[in-house]
C-alpha cells in the first residue's frame, strides 16, 4: 500500500494540465473514455497481498484499449503467484452525453473475478458489454447515474446488469457506489435471493488526473466476507 501511495504521487507530478473523465464507479465501468495520446493506469488491492492493474491508452477518438495483469502475494515475503492470462479491455463510445441523453459506450472485459480469502463464489467475467451514462449538475459538484448490461460468452442465456452513482463535493472528494444485480451468474446468487453485490468507493481526486479511494467491495457479503481495497486511477500522455 505504501507503493501505491508513492507511486499516485510520482503520477500526480507528471500528469499536470491533464483532465480525464470518469471511467468507472466503484468497480463498474462507466460510459466515460480517454482522449487519443493519453494513457490510464487502474491498480486495486484484494486479499491477500494480491494486486490488479490494467493500462488502457487512447487510439482513436471515443475509443480506447489495453490490458489487465496481476496476482497474489505481490507484497508478501514468498514469491508471486501471477495470473494465468493477460486480459483484454477496450471500450467506444457511440453517443456522446447530450442534455437530454446519455452517453452509450460499447466495451470488452474478459476479466473474471480472482479468486481471494473469504470467498465463496466469483463472479464471471463481463467480456462484451453497453453502458449507459448521464451526469447532472448540483450542489458542490457533479452527480451521476450509470446503468448497464452484459453478456459473457460462457453464458450467453444470461445478460448481466448492473447499476451505479456517483457524486462529487467540493476539494476533489466524492463517493461512488454500484450494485451488481448478478442475473448472468450462478442463480443462488441473484439479487432477489441475496441482494446483490454491492460495492462503496469513498475517494479524492485531482482535476481528473488521480483517483486514491477506499473501495468496500461486496458489503452485503453476498459472495462471501466483505473486504476493503486501496485503488489508484492515474491518467497520463504518452
Amino acid at each position: 500500500m505504501k507503493f501505491l501511495f508513492h507511486t499516485a504521487i510520482v503520477f500526480l507530478m507528471a500528469t499536470q494540465g491533464i483532465s480525464g473523465e470518469l471511467m468507472r464507479v466503484a468497480g463498474e465501468p462507466t460510459a466515460g473514455v480517454i482522449a487519443p495520446g493519453t494513457f490510464n493506469v487502474a491498480m486495486s488491492t484484494f486479499p491477500v497481498s494480491g494486486l490488479k492493474f490494467s493500462v488502457t491508452v487512447g487510439i482513436l477518438p471515443r475509443f480506447m484499449a489495453g490490458l489487465g495483469y496481476g496476482g497474489w502475494n505481490i507484497n508478501g515475503i514468498g514469491d508471486p503467484d501471477w495470473f494465468e492470462e493477460v486480459y483484454l479491455k477496450a471500450r467506444f463510445r457511440v453517443f456522446d452525453e447530450k442534455r437530454t441523453f446519455p452517453a452509450i459506450a460499447l466495451g470488452y472485459d474478459n476479466e473474471d473475478e480472482h479468486a481471494r480469502s473469504g470467498a465463496e463464489y466469483l463472479r464471471p467475467a463481463r467480456d462484451i458489454y453497453m453502458v449507459f451514462s448521464k451526469n447532472f449538475a448540483g450542489w458542490g459538484g457533479d452527480m451521476g447515474f450509470h446503468f448497464g448490461v452484459n453478456l459473457n460468452g460462457d453464458d450467453t442465456d444470461h445478460i448481466g446488469s448492473w447499476l451505479g452513482v456517483d457524486k462529487s463535493f467540493p476539494g476533489g472528494f466524492g463517493v461512488a457506489a454500484d450494485w451488481d444485480l448478478g442475473t448472468n451468474g450462478d442463480t443462488e446468487y441473484r439479487f432477489e435471493k441475496t441482494g446483490g453485490f454491492v460495492d462503496i468507493e469513498a475517494y479524492w481526486e485531482s482535476f481528473g488526473q488521480v483517483r486514491i479511494g477506499l473501495r468496500f467491495n461486496d458489503v452485503l457479503e453476498t459472495g462471501g466476507s466483505q473486504y476493503r481495497s486501496l485503488v489508484i486511477d492515474f491518467l497520463g500522455l504518452i
